[in-house]
Order: C-alpha cells, then structure tokens, then sequence
C-alpha cells in the first residue's frame, strides 16, 4: 500500500510574538460568496460615493456660497482639501469595486475537470519553456522553485535557470552560491530522471504486450503493474519531501502544501487501480494510456542553467527584465561561441556547428527565483489558453499568494497585504483592467514577438521583449501588448505562492520598486485606448478608471496622506460626516481579512503599516518624475546586510519618526486650541504609527541601522592616489611638436592570442627627445609612466555587390578595448601628442589582420589628414599589404596625396551637390560613399531617387563607383539597386566583425 502522510513539520524555531499562526494555505478554489456579502459590498459602495458627494456638495456650498472661505487662503485650503479627499475616496472606491468583480468571477468560475486535462497530456501539447530567472539567491531557494517547476504535470518541459550573479565573485559566499546554482540544474534533473526512466520503460512495456495481444486488449496485470508504477512514484515523492532541507515556512510549505499532496494523490490512484484489479476490472487501452502520460508528464522535463553574462553579445543591464529578454531572444536560434577581444560571443550558427541550441516554445513561464508553483500551474493555464475563446489572450497567470506560517510580525502584515492584492486583481480582469503581475505568468510566445523592439549596443542587437525602461517592467509590457490588441487573464485560482521581505530593509527596497515606474506609464494608457478605438472595441469607464488607480493611486494617495498629516486644515472642513467616506473601506477590508484567515484588527496594523511606509511610496514616486525629467533610468540599488538582516536607508528610518514626532505635536496643538476632530485623527495616527515602528522596524534595529549608517559615513575606505611624477624634460616634450611617425620598428606590437582579450592589439609608445622609441611589455616599472597605451582590435565590415551579392571588398574599422569610439580614441591620442603613431599604428595593425580575409577582395582603411600629409611615412605601410587597397580619406584632400602614387581613394559624399562633384573631378577618386544622410528616405522619395541617379551617372563619367554606407533595411538596398548603385555597406548586409567571424562566415548577408 502506498505510504501515508509524513508528520507535520516542526515550524520556525524562532518565532516573534504576533507572528502568522496560520499553517494550512488558502483554498485553491475559492469558496462560494454568500448573497449577503456581495450585497454589503454593493452597498459599501453606495455609501461611500453619496456620502463623498455630499460632502463635496456641503463644504462648496459652506465655503463658497455661504462665503465661509472669506480669504484666498481659506478658499485655497478648501479646494486643496477637497482634491485629497476626492483622491483618497477614489482609491477607496476602486478597492471597493475590484472586490465585487473578484465575488462575482469566483461564483462564476467553473474549474476543468480531472479527466479533461488527461484528455489534454493525451494529445498533441504546445511546447512550454520556464524561466527561472536569479541573482544571489542560495541553494535551498533555487532548488525549491526549481523543483516546483520540474514537476508540473506537464510533458516536456524545458526548465532553464537564468544565473545572473557576478562572474567574478568577490566574496566567498558569492563564489559558492554561484557555483551551486550552476551544479544544481544537473543534480535536479538526474534525481527525477530515476522515477522518469521506470515510468517510461514501463510504459514502453505495456505498449509492446497490448500490441502483441492485437492492439485493444487490457488485463489484469496491466493495472497491477501501472499501480505498482503509481506507488513507486509516490513513494520517491515522499522520499523527496523528506531529503528538503527545513529552515523556515516556505520550505514546510512546500513539502506539505506541493511534493506531499501529490504523493498522495499519485497513492490514491495506485491504490484504486489495485483495488479495480483484485474486483477483476480493467480500465480502457485509452485511459490506460492517459495514466501512463500522466505519469510521464510529471517526471518529464529537461533542466539546465545560462548565464547572459559570459557573452559580451547579451545586455548586461542589471535587472530581471533584460536578464529574461537576452535568453528568450535567442530562442528558435543556433549559436555558436566566439571568441572576441572583448570576450566571447554568442553569434548565429548551423545547427551542426551550434554550441547552444534554445528550442522556440509556444509559450514561456516566467517564475521568480523565491517563488512556487502548485503542481497543476502549467497544465490548466496552458489548457485554458489553448482553448478557443482565450485565442487572443497573450498571458494567464495567478498573483501569487503569500506563504502561510511567516514567523515575523511584518512578513505576516505583508503578506495580509499581497492577499489583499490577489483579490484586487482578480477583480480587475472582470473589468477587463488585468495587468501581468509579472512574478509568474504564462506567455504566449507569439505575442512576445509582437511587441519585441531591437535596439543596438556597439555591433550586437539588443532584443526587448519585455520593458525595462522602470522597475515595474511587467506593467508597462501589459500596455504594450494592449496596444497590439492582445489580452491578459488572471485565473482565480490560487496555484502560486510567492516569499514577502521578512525584514523592513528589504520590504523598502520591494515596494519602494512598486511605486517607481507607474506616473511614467501612464501617459502611455491613452496609446492602448487608442488602439482600441481604431479597433472599433468599447472603452470603457471601469477600465480606465482601474488602471489609472492602479498605476497612480500609490502617488497621490501618499501626496494627500502627508498633506493631511502636515497642514493644519481649517477645522470647518474637517466634517464629521467625512468619516462615512472611509468607514465602508476599511469595514469591508477588515471583512475581507478575516475570510483570508487573518484578524479583522489587522486592518488598522495595515493602516500604520502604510504611515511608515509613506517615505518609501513618495521616493519610488519622486524617482518616477526625476526620470521623466532627465531621460535617466532608476538606479538598480541593492542594499548591505546586518546579520542576515537587510539594512533600511536612512531616511526611511528618519522619517517615519519624524512623522510620529508630527503626529505628537499636533495632538499637542489640537487639545490647545480645542480642535477636538482634528485631535481624534492625530491620536489615531500617532498610536498606529508608534505600533508599527516598533512592531514592525523594532527599536533595536533602528538604532543599529542608523549607527550603521553614521559609522560607514564617518569612516569611509581611503583609497591610495597613484602620484604621478613627471619631469621639467617630459614637460617640455609635451609641449614639443609631435614626432615623425618613422619607421615601424620603433613601435611595438603585441597581440593576444589568447583568453578574453584574443585578438586585441596593444601599442606601446615611448616619447624621447629624439622621437619616439620602441619598449617590450616587460618593461621595468621604474619606466613605466614613459609609455602611451593603447588597446584596440580590428574588425571587417563586407562590402557587398549589391547586384550579384558578392563580397568585393572590406573596410577595417577599429574597436578600442575601453570602449571609446575610434574619433574618442584619436583625439585622446591628439592631445598627447601621438595620434599620428597611432592612426599609423591602426593602419598597420588593419594590413597584417586581412591576410586572413577570402581572396579576391580589396581591403579599404581609414587615413587621418594628419597622417596624409606624411607620405613618406604612410606610403612603407601601404607596402605591405598583399591586397588592393583603398584609402578613406573622408573629406580630407591636401596636396600630399599625389606622391602616393596608384593607391586607390575614396570620399565622402559632401551632401552639397557642386562641391561633391567638383571633388569628383579634381580627385578622380576610385570610389564616393554615400553617407546615411544621403539615404534617408531613400525608398520613398522620388526627389532623392533623381539626385542619387544623376550622381551616379556623373561619378561613372569620371571613372568613380559609387558605394552606399549604412544600409540598414532591404527597402533601402532595392531603391539603391535600383538607382544604380553598385555596391553598398551596412547592418542589413553584414556587421563589422572580427577576422576569425569573417572567416567563420559569421555576420554576413
């Protein structure tokens, strides 16, 4: 017989007063809403509404008409007092009518049944990819989701840890968190593959003996042998719960509420199919074999890791957002790793030569390194978006719910709030307002497509898939599929559970995120209604109303809180009858609370739970507007530690107290003028607001945070300055005239063959008063503040035919190693005095690259005019090139050029129309390129089409070719082609890329 439960686990060890005593998790379904609180709520909603117009109505009547507001000031206090109250009621009201769309989906809501998703494994399933993405996260946390997610009930799966710790650790802990992360994926996937291999060969086995006994037949020993696969299964499930490692309630929670349960069931099924055998009933061959795939499909999944950070192709930009778009940009491709001066690259590949191949799923599931999935998640979601009515859905997800058992007083107030905010949300989508809440959801790839935007850092394209313009990259994403008429979903069920910050540091640092990005977005709501107008879809008022709260309410719900707190209003405005405006909100809360097993008291901790919090919704506010104002994304800001406790900044500390100190001076002020409605107000703020400090941030840690703080800012790591000594000689030889670039032996140069650097060029130059002197890189370090350095690589840019689609030729351009652009890195060399060494070095170091190019074409450098004027020294060499060259001289003509015999120029095109032929004329250059100017709207102006012809025809007159740069779009080619230009460069036809790429045939049309 298959086991039965394993004992409760022991909870945390250490467990504050006041902590969650909750053990079971929320229902998956939620239970049936009674008549009677949908009819309170409707009538919350109702009072709430006439008692905020009647109040509006009396104070314009009281202020204005009766002329209580006899000054501008008082006239500015009640229009000013009036917005907040209109503000805060609005945010009530939305709350109030998001969970009467969440009572009305959850009477509504009919769950699939059982045998319909076995009907669903036993077909053709869409392809679905997980991802995992990670920073810093330990073991225990990694494995944890990562097991949720390997064992949905879903066939094969394909799991992917997305690594984004540092990868160069600077602590020992960060070097064994980075290299278990790594392990893991394997470990975890060799431990499901024992169950996984019974179950496939057993299933292979019963397949064989039906075959044999003519394809339909099914005996008794088949459904002893599938429940003896079912008690296995449950059996290594039970063993898996066991070998958890427990250190707190997330990990009971997911041995008891995720791996256990489904043991269970899994022992359920095996003990009815032996009870069916011993009653001498066999089941169907088809429903056999849905038993069969529903066992496969729990063990059947492909885990493994990536790390966008080992390839200088991918973003580095340090968040979730461009962690997930860099892996699912490169899905439905081959790629293979190359090795660039500045690390190694992932570029495009046969499939026989790929060294990593990412399948293209039909949808992604994006799931939070500190998150769980019940193990039904993928199936009915999946299910549900496969169904025909949910065609123009892009994402079904269910917002996460919180971890019962928490054993700190703020993680359980925090987590009374993320339940809160699955009833909101679920509210939302009966309104149509759902917005990806982003911790998990599942993606319909082709909508990803969709809304993807390609961008550029240096040579590598940069796919965008998901915004990440603001921290709440996720929101904005909702509005960009919207736009494209795509659909979002919140499925009411709870299949998701997510960890809250256990400590107030970290809890600021998470919701000082949720209110950083949403003023951004919001202007862009109108491009969705937009859109949905020229659709011809209704807009409607709910909508627009919910997610504009849902994005600004954070803002201006603080903004009216502080001023509320801080001004003292005229007491006349402050109406008894004002207090009906928030009694419905926070009764209905309190109601709301109590059905999610927490205390309906607990509604006034959430209330000075928000009061201390008001620093951190108005910084994430305020970073919002200073973004908007300056173009400048948020700091992606990660906060120290003190013994395992995330330190709060400093201000989130300071003004919360300050409040308190308010709160207590107003009550001061209130009993001394006898403002007895004010006084109620401030004697309830400072009492909740007092509590939660010292509930929730704790005194203690209050002191050590802000001692830590004065500490590291009085005492600051003092960094040794590198003196540097420079002789009244060296004075003098910077100021001299630059020295003759002479002959190249003087300059050494050195390439790496080798490691990261491979390919990259380094030039040392030694100034003398004699000129310049070659040194070896192992020079003395006595002498080492003598030499000028430079780090660059080469690389090629194919210069197409563009009528038969033939290479004639390259341009060799130059990468500098720290970044800068070639003009940066020649200037810079200007102004010591060596750009000549330099341009001659780049020069050099272009030849003796291109004797690896294909036969057959020309190689074309770029010359400064300073370098021109110096044939003597460029002319030895061009010598040594062992291809035709051409010399890009931009608009530089001096009178030089002439004793450099038969090398081949090339010119820019002046855009000026006479002085570009004129150039023409008097230079016979071999070839004039086209700048991108030129090109701008190529393909559909007819007045440039003409221009360009008539250029055409007279360069061909005067035995010049015309070249096209920076052709970036077919239709651009075409029109060219079509003007009759011969040959053109640009990111369309191929990027610049190392020798060892052009070799590869890497970066090409």
């Amino acid at each position: 017989m298959p086991r039965t439960k394993a004992e409760p686990r022991k909870r945390d060890g250490q467990r504050q007063w006041g902590a969650d005593r909750r053990t079971d998790p929320h229902p998956i379904v939620p239970p049936p809403i009674s008549e009677g609180r949908i009819t309170r709520g409707r009538l919350a909603i109702v009072v709430t509404i006439t008692v905020w117009a009647c109040y509006i109505t009396y104070t314009i009547i009281q202020q204005f008409i009766a002329g209580h507001a006899y000054t501008v000031k008082l006239a500015i206090e009640a229009i000013v007092y009036m917005l907040v109250v209109t503000g805060l009621a609005a945010s009530a009201i939305a709350y109030l009518i998001t969970r009467i769309g969440y009572f009305y989906r959850a009477r509504g809501h009919q769950r699939a049944p059982r045998i319909m998703l076995d009907e669903f494994i036993g077909g053709k399933m869409p392809s679905v990819a997980v991802l995992v993405p990670s920073y810093q996260e330990d073991e225990r946390t990694n494995r944890t989701t990562l097991l949720s997610a390997a064992l949905q009930e879903y066939p094969g799966l394909r799991v992917t840890l997305l690594i984004d710790d540092p990868r160069r650790p600077k602590t020992r802990a960060a070097r064994d968190m980075l290299l278990a992360a790594r392990a893991l994926p394997a470990q975890i996937e060799a431990e499901l593959q024992v169950p996984y291999g019974r179950a496939s060969n057993a299933f292979a086995y019963f397949d064989e003996q039906v075959r044999m006994r003519g394809g339909y037949l099914v005996v008794l020993e088949d459904m002893r042998r599938l429940a003896e696969e079912y008690r296995f299964a449950s059996d290594w499930l039970y063993d898996l719960g066991a070998r958890q490692e427990m250190v707190d309630h997330t990990d009971t929670f997911f041995v008891e509420h995720i791996v256990n349960p489904l043991a269970a069931e899994l022992g359920q099924i095996s003990a009815a199919l032996t009870k069916g055998a011993e009653e001498h009933v066999t089941l169907p061959i088809a429903r056999m074999n849905q038993f069969y795939k529903r066992l496969l499909a729990i063990f059947d999944v492909q885990i493994t890791s990536f790390e966008r950070k080992k390839y200088v192709s991918l973003s580095h930009e340090p968040n979730k957002a461009m962690n997930l778009n860099s892996y699912i940009g490169l899905m439905g491709g081959a790629y293979q790793e190359v090795s660039t001066p500045l690390g190694t690259a992932l570029v495009t590949a046969g499939p026989n030569r790929a060294d990593l191949v990412v399948p293209n799923p039909d949808y992604v599931l994006t799931l939070d390194a500190d998150s769980v999935l019940l193990p039904e998640y993928a199936l009915r979601l999946v299910h549900l978006l496969e169904q025909g009515a949910y065609a123009n859905h892009a994402v079904a997800q269910t917002p996460y719910s919180a971890y019962p058992g928490s054993a700190t007083r703020i993680e359980r107030i925090s987590g009374a709030t993320t339940d809160i905010q699955y009833i909101v949300h679920q509210g939302m989508t009966h309104y149509g307002a759902t917005f990806w809440v982003g911790a998990n959801a599942v993606l319909r790839k082709k909508a990803l497509d969709e809304i993807c935007e390609v961008s550029y850092e240096g040579d590598w394209e940069i796919r965008r898939y998901i915004q990440d313009r603001t921290v709440i990259e996720d929101t904005e994403s909702t509005i960009d599929l919207g736009v494209r008429g795509w659909l979002l979903h919140n499925y009411p069920e709870r299949l998701a559970y997510s960890a809250t910050p256990p400590d107030f540091g970290s809890l600021a640092i998470q919701r000082q995120r949720w209110a950083n990005g949403g003023l951004l977005i919001l202007s862009r709501l109108k491009d969705q209604f937009r859109a949905k107008a020229r659709r011809e879809d209704k807009n409607r008022f709910g909508e627009y109303f919910l997610r504009v709260n849902y994005m600004a309410s954070i803002f201006w719900s603080s903004v009216c809180l502080v001023v509320m707190l801080a001004y003292p209003f005229n007491n006349e405005l402050l109406n008894p009858i004002l207090l009906l405006v928030s009694v419905p909100y926070f009764f209905m809360m309190a109601a709301d609370l109590k059905h999610l097993g927490y205390k309906r008291s607990d509604m006034l901790r959430i209330y000075g739970f928000n009061l201390i919090l008001l620093p951190v919704n108005l910084s994430g506010s305020i970073a919002s507007l200073l973004q908007l104002l300056t173009g400048e994304k948020s700091a992606f800001k990660r906060t120290p530690k003190v013994r395992n406790r995330t330190t709060a900044a400093t201000s989130y500390l300071i003004l919360p107290l300050a409040l308190i100190a308010l709160c207590a001076y107003t009550i001061w002020v209130d009993i001394e003028h006898q403002l007895w409605n004010n006084l109620v107000f401030a004697v309830l703020n400072l009492t909740l607001s007092l509590y939660a400090m010292v509930a929730f941030v704790g005194l203690g840690n209050t002191v050590v945070d802000l001692f830590t703080h004065l500490r590291n800012w009085l005492i600051r790591p003092v960094t040794p300055k590198k003196t540097r000594r420079t002789s009244s000689r060296k004075k003098k030889a910077a100021v001299a005239a630059p020295a003759p670039a002479g002959d190249w032996a003087q300059v050494l140069h050195y390439r790496h063959e080798h490691g990261a650097t491979a390919g990259q060029t380094t030039v040392r130059l030694q100034r003398t008063e004699a000129g310049w002197k070659s040194s070896s890189p192992s020079s003395s370090s006595s002498q080492a503040h003598a030499f000028e350095e430079f780090s660059f690589f080469t690389v090629f840019q194919p210069i197409y035919n563009m009528i038969n689609g033939h290479v004639v030729g390259y341009e060799a351009l130059t990468r500098f190693a720290d970044g800068s652009s070639p003009r940066e890195g020649l200037a810079s060399a200007e102004s010591r005095g060596v750009h000549i060494a330099l341009d001659a070095a780049l020069i050099q170091a272009a030849i003796a690259s291109s004797k690896s190019l294909p036969n057959g074409t020309w190689l074309s450098v770029n010359v400064t005019a300073d370098l021109l004027r110096r044939p003597h020294d460029l002319a030895p060499l061009l010598a040594a090139s062992r291809r035709p060259l051409v010399l890009e001289v931009g608009d530089a003509t001096p009178p030089e050029l002439a004793q450099l015999g038969g090398v081949a120029l090339a010119v820019d095109d002046l855009g000026a129309g006479y002085e570009t032929l004129a150039v023409i004329e008097s230079l016979r250059p071999a070839f004039l390129k086209l700048g991108v100017a030129a090109l701008s709207d190529i393909d559909r102006s007819l007045a440039r089409q003409a221009a360009i012809r008539s250029l055409v025809q007279f360069a061909e007159q005067h035995g010049c070719t015309i070249i096209a740069e920076g052709i970036e779009t077919p239709a651009q080619r075409d029109a060219l082609v079509a003007c009759g230009v011969p040959f053109g460069q640009g990111f369309f036809l191929g990027k610049p890329v190392p020798v060892e790429r052009v070799l590869a045939g890497v970066g090409g049309w």
